[in-house]
């Protein structure tokens, strides 16, 4: 059994139907009909997805575990200090003009 790899990618014609491989030639072609498959009207939307998310892993460079791990330590402090302000500015509300009823 040969290497896939040496076989190239594997195409079906999208004029005559045929699937061949291009044996890593730089231009597509039907052996067929000589279509050039890059022309393809309906290309594989997986292909382009797949484009996409090629190259990138599943992490960017910039961040590394640990770092977004403190971040989100960070942005939960600030969240509780931002609670407490809220707190405090609402009692100095209800303390100026409010009357609190007492129940006998």
């Amino acid at each position: 059994m040969q290497d896939k790899s040496k076989l190239g990618k594997r195409y079906q014609c999208f004029q005559c139907g045929l699937k061949f491989y291009d044996l890593n030639r730089p231009e597509p072609l039907c052996p067929k009909c000589g279509a050039d498959q890059r022309e393809n009207p309906n290309p594989d939307p997986r292909e382009a997805i797949l484009a996409r998310f090629k190259g990138k892993g599943g992490m960017t460079k910039s961040a590394s575990p640990s770092e977004s791990f403190e971040d989100e330590e960070e942005a939960e402090e600030d969240v509780e200090i931002d609670e407490a302000e809220d707190l405090d500015e609402e009692e100095d509300d209800l303390g100026e003009g409010a009357e609190i009823e007492e129940e006998d």
